[in-house]
C-alpha cells in the first residue's frame, strides 16, 4: 500500500477501492446499532451489469425496500437517478457495379483528431461524431461530380464511444472527379470547424490517396448511386446526441442515442452500423429504439436490438433522499449536490430485480483514478 495523511492507494496495482470500499462499507458495523441489513454483493459490474441482471430476488430472499447503493466517487455528493440502454444493430443490404475499375483512382477522406468521449457522459457537450461529418463530406462530394462513387464508409471501433474517427473511401475516374472529392473535403472542413473549432481544436477533414489494387478491400467495386444514398440518408437520418432533457432535473439529459461504429464486412454486400442509445425512462427508451427501426425500414435495412437494462428515474420527493441531505448536512457542515448520471448503474436494475417498489440512494467517498494503477482513495471522506 501507498499512503500519506489523506490518500490511501497500491503500489504497481489499482486499488480496488471501487467498489471494494463499498462491499467494506457494507460489511461493517463498527458497533453501531442499525435495522436488519440484507448486503447484496454482485459481479461484472463494469463490463456489463451481469451480476445484477441475473439477480433473483426471490432465490436469495431479498426483502428490503430501501436501498443504499454504495458505487459512486465523491463523497458529499447524492445520485438518485441514472440511464438504462440498449443496443441496435442495423444492417443495411447494398448493391455494387460491376463495371470495371482498372482505370479508376482511389481517394479517401477521413476525419480524425476529434475528442470522442462517452457516450453518456459526454454526450450533452455537443462533441462532433466523425461518422457523421464522414456522411456529411461525402455527400458533398457525390454531389460535385457524376465521376465519382462511393466505395465505402467506416469509422468508429467501441460501442460506448462517441468515435472520434471515420473514412469515405470514393472512385474516380477522372482527374476532374478527383479535384471534386478535394473540394468537398475542404469545404466540409471549413464548415465543421465554423461548427466545432471552438471545443474541437483538433478536427481534421483531409484527403488521402492510394491505389484500387493497393489492398483486398479496396478492390471492392463502387456503390451504385442508390445504394450510396441510401447508406448517406440512413447515417444523416439517425439521431445523435440528446433527444429529451428531464424535467425534475433539467440539466440531466434523459434521453440520447449514440451512432458508435460503422463497419463493412469483407465481401462489402452490407454496411452495419452500432447504435447505443440510453434513457433514464423505459418508455422513452422503446420510443427511441421504435424510432431507429422506423428509419431502417424506410432505408430498406434490417435492425436486431439488444435486451435493454431500466433506468432509474429521478425522484425528488424520496424520503431516502431527504433522510440521506439531512445526514449530509450534519456531517459536513453544508448541503449535499443531488444529482444524476445518464451512464449505467446497477440501481435501475436492482430495483426492478427487487418488485419496483424500491427507495434508492447512491453515494461513496472521494475515489480518483478507478480502474488504474494511480486510483487512490480520500480517506478523510470513509466514515
Amino acid at each position: 500500500m501507498r499512503e500519506n495523511e489523506t490518500w490511501l492507494g497500491a503500489r504497481d496495482t489499482t486499488l480496488g477501492a471501487d467498489n471494494g470500499i463499498g462491499v467494506a462499507a457494507a460489511l461493517d458495523e463498527d458497533g453501531i446499532i442499525m435495522p436488519p441489513i440484507e448486503a447484496l454483493f454482485t459481479i461484472d459490474e463494469e463490463t456489463g451489469l451481469t451480476g445484477a441482471a441475473e439477480l433473483d430476488a426471490k432465490a436469495l430472499g431479498l426483502t428490503g425496500k430501501t436501498m443504499l447503493n454504495l458505487d459512486m466517487e465523491e463523497w458529499g455528493e447524492l445520485y438518485v437517478g441514472c440511464a438504462g440502454g440498449g443496443e441496435s444493430s442495423l444492417t443495411l443490404p447494398l448493391t455494387r457495379t460491376t463495371t470495371s475499375i482498372d482505370d479508376a483512382e482511389l481517394v479517401e477522406i477521413k476525419v480524425d483528431g476529434l475528442m470522442g468521449g462517452h457516450s453518456g457522459l459526454n454526450i450533452h457537450e455537443g462533441r462532433a461524431n466523425a461518422i457523421l461529418l464522414c456522411a456529411m463530406a461525402a455527400q458533398s462530394a457525390l454531389k460535385a461530380s457524376s465521376d465519382v462513387s462511393l466505395v465505402s464508409i467506416t469509422g468508429g471501433d467501441k460501442h460506448n464511444a462517441i468515435p472520434r474517427e471515420a473514412i469515405a473511401k470514393f472512385s474516380v475516374s477522372s482527374p476532374e472527379a478527383k479535384q471534386a472529392v478535394q473540394e468537398a473535403a475542404t469545404k466540409c472542413a471549413i464548415a465543421a470547424k465554423a461548427e466545432y473549432g471552438a471545443l474541437e481544436a483538433n478536427l481534421r477533414i483531409t484527403i488521402i490517396e492510394s491505389n484500387m489494387e493497393s489492398t483486398c478491400q479496396e478492390q471492392i467495386p463502387p456503390l451504385e448511386k442508390d445504394s450510396a444514398t441510401r447508406l448517406i440518408s440512413m447515417l444523416m437520418a439517425l439521431p445523435h446526441g440528446p433527444i429529451k432533457f428531464s424535467h425534475a432535473m433539467p440539466d440531466l439529459v434523459e434521453t440520447s442515442n449514440n451512432i458508435a461504429s460503422i463497419t463493412m464486412p469483407v465481401n462489402g454486400k452490407d454496411e452495419e452500423f452500432f447504435v447505443r442509445r440510453r434513457s433514464s425512462i423505459g418508455d422513452a427508451l422503446e420510443s427511441t429504439r421504435n424510432r431507429l427501426a422506423a428509419i431502417a425500414a424506410l432505408a430498406g435495412a434490417s435492425i436486431e436490438k439488444s435486451t435493454p437494462y431500466p433506468g432509474w428515474n429521478p425522484n425528488m420527493k424520496s424520503p431516502l433522499l431527504q433522510l440521506g441531505k439531512d445526514v449530509l448536512l450534519a456531517e459536513n457542515g453544508d448541503q449535499p449536490a443531488v444529482k444524476a448520471v445518464h451512464a449505467g448503474l446497477e440501481c435501475g436494475l436492482l430495483i426492478e430485480k427487487m418488485g419496483g417498489d424500491v427507495d434508492a440512494l447512491s453515494f461513496g467517498p472521494t475515489i480518483e483514478g478507478a480502474h488504474s494503477p494511480d486510483e487512490r482513495i480520500h480517506a478523510d471522506t470513509v466514515p
